[in-house]
């Protein structure tokens, strides 16, 4: 009886250390705010305990913005525009010719903004946006 305890024991041990563990992403505090004032957007970083200004240009208008964790993403009529809480600097993407905006994300370290012709994805740890283009019709 001992030894078929110790082997049920000893299998529910295993069965539990060596299965397959789920990866769960860790949970990021909100350390990033975003302000719209007038002619500018402010954001605010936690972690750099600092707020950080970008002008717009002349006729240039906030359409929509978004922000969580450490990353805040917005765009105008000419340009997308994402600041990092982590490097405390904005970055800037400019908009192409017939190019429209489909939708904005942010979410943790990571801002998106997709268009009709491309995908744009920023990362508030580099601080620095990269593109994909595709055709939405595919």
């Amino acid at each position: 009886m001992k030894l078929v305890s110790l082997f049920l024991l000893s299998a529910a041990l295993l069965f539990f250390f060596g299965s397959p563990q789920i990866i769960q992403s860790e949970e990021i505090v909100n350390e990033v705010f975003l302000l719209e004032k007038h002619n500018k957007l402010l954001a605010f970083s936690g972690l750099r305990n600092n707020w950080f200004e970008k002008e717009l240009r002349p006729d240039e208008t906030i359409v929509k913005s978004m922000y969580d964790g450490n990353v805040a993403v917005a765009y105008t009529n000419e340009r997308a525009l994402a600041f990092s809480g982590i490097t405390g600097r904005w970055t800037e993407e400019r908009f192409r010719i017939r190019e429209t905006v489909i939708s904005i994300s942010a979410d943790g370290n990571v801002g998106t903004v997709i268009t009709t012709i491309r995908a744009l994805g920023f990362s508030a740890k580099t601080g620095v946006w990269v593109g994909s283009p595709f055709n939405i019709g595919d």
